[in-house]
């Protein structure tokens, strides 16, 4: 084993193996397919696969998409719709906008108060408010005492307005 400075050296298992590989079997070879998804088991960045392709860095979903179904048009997203940042399967994968991209989010902002997307906090009225933006336009849904209150009131305005917010529909 090589050594540095009298440490043993991480061997590159993946450079060394994938030479020779097409672009696609570089690809699955770093990944690791469950029941459902196939989890991207390279280099991460804020959950999404990184890998490299025609010259330079891609996210994986898209290189993958790109390799096994076609070329993503200009302007255009690829949504999880398993929710699976990682996830590289292109059954999980479908070609939207932008806005149809941001309709299908999994779940409230990570610093949300009360765990329910959508609702939020005045602490000037002392209670849960309901809220849904659509097209740069905040729909006020009024105030509750109980989050799950404003929280039905929130999935019910977002499945009048959004057209791709699979989780609310599912759960009608």
């Amino acid at each position: 084993m090589q050594k540095w400075k009298g440490k043993p050296l991480t061997p590159l298992v993946g450079k060394a193996l994938t030479n020779g590989m097409t672009n696609l079997e570089r690809l699955m070879f770093r990944v690791k397919k469950t029941k459902s998804c196939w989890n991207y088991t390279g280099s991460l960045v804020d959950g999404y696969g990184s890998f490299h392709y025609k010259n330079r860095t891609y996210l994986a979903h898209r290189a993958s998409y790109e390799m096994q179904v076609g070329v993503i048009p200009e302007g255009k997203f690829l949504d999880h719709i398993c929710h699976n940042r990682a996830c590289v399967n292109p059954a999980h994968l479908r070609v939207v906008t932008n806005k149809q991209n941001i309709e299908n989010i999994a779940g409230p902002h990570r610093d949300s108060k009360s765990g329910i997307l959508g609702v939020g906090w005045d602490a000037a009225k002392d209670r849960w408010v309901a809220r849904v933006m659509h097209h740069g336009i905040t729909y006020d849904l009024g105030t509750f005492r109980d989050p799950a209150e404003a929280g039905e009131a929130a999935r019910v305005k977002r499945l009048e307005l959004f057209t791709h917010n699979d989780i609310d529909r599912r759960a009608s």
